[in-house]
């Protein structure tokens, strides 16, 4: 389950004030949700230091992906894993933090997973990452997984600001919910996918790019398992999007509903029964997405019952 970064910290600060802190954690989520914070946050705990001088101190060691290459090479994991090896500088503890650990090249991962079976005493490595099912499952096997969500007050994206928009247009009192009217959504929910898939593309082939540049000057490696891998992400990451967007889509009724029940001494009428007939819809059709059903189909089909149900008597 997903909590807050600041719930998160506080289970965590209990778990080490008792003695029970782990040697290595794979926090995951949105950019928005503080990822790195709270991984700056437990570092700063465990080394006795205030957060924002914590990036500061010798003990505390960061990797994060190179701004054109953007992956964690293995010369990377083996400086990172030389400084572990080192003496602390004070005390007897030492953190290190590997951010974007979803970038790790099969090689890099490789090489740390004995240093995350068998870490050097009074250490505590911490991995952050918004696609954790991206990375090796001998890595995240290793880790114990901090799932955040995001916080409050985080400026939308420009697709879920449409979104919204969409809905608050087709969904807004005197509106047709016919099946004009769902097809029509149903395309602007698809170009937004689409959308997504594009970026996606984009960056597989910008990532694809760089790793035959780099990896053609220095070995005869077959590439086909990392471009294969590199789909796999941007599949992953399109996936994650359209679930996202579905959820949007679920949350302008679920924000009716509690709007309506704020003003009604009884929850329930016919408006509140379309309302919940919508969600209704909307879960009937995340199903059908998790099934394998045609996307296309399958996005047709529940958006009509979704504005069968918005005009239901």
């Amino acid at each position: 389950m997903a909590l807050s970064r600041e719930d998160s910290l506080t289970l965590l600060k209990k778990a080490f004030d008792e003695g029970r802190l782990g040697h290595a954690y794979l926090i995951s989520g949105v950019p928005e949700s503080g990822v790195n914070l709270l991984a700056n946050e437990l570092a700063a705990l465990f080394l006795g230091s205030g957060v924002i001088q914590v990036e500061s101190l010798p003990d505390f060691h960061v990797i994060e992906p190179g701004s054109k290459s953007r992956r964690l090479l293995i010369e990377q994991i083996r400086d990172l894993e030389s400084a572990l090896h080192r003496t602390s500088e004070k005390g007897n503890r030492k953190v290190a933090v590997i951010r974007d650990a979803d970038r790790l090249m099969p090689q890099a991962a490789n090489a740390f997973l004995k240093t995350l079976e068998e870490p050097p005493d009074g250490s505590l490595l911490l991995l952050t990452t918004e696609l954790p099912e991206a990375l090796l499952e001998t890595i995240r096997s290793r880790c114990i997984s901090v799932a955040l969500r995001p916080g409050k007050g985080v400026l939308e994206d420009t697709r879920s600001t449409r979104l919204r928009g969409h809905m608050d247009r087709f969904f807004a009192d005197g509106a047709h919910t016919d099946a004009t009217a769902a097809f029509s959504l149903t395309r602007c929910f698809r170009d937004l996918l689409e959308e997504s898939r594009e970026e996606a593309s984009e960056r597989l082939k910008e990532e694809l790019s760089a790793d035959k540049s780099h990896f053609g000057k220095t070995t005869d490696t077959d590439m086909s398992d990392r471009e294969d891998q590199l789909k796999a992400v941007a599949e992953s990451e399109s996936l994650q999007e359209r679930s996202r967007l579905l959820s949007l889509v679920a949350d302008h009724f679920g924000m009716r509903i509690r709007v309506l029940h704020d003003g009604l001494k009884s929850p329930y009428n016919n408006e509140s029964r379309r309302l919940l007939g919508c969600l209704e819809a909307v879960e009937k059709l995340r199903l059908s997405l998790e099934r394998g059903v045609q996307e296309g189909l399958a996005l047709e089909a529940g958006f009509l019952e979704i504005m069968i149900a918005a005009s239901a008597e």
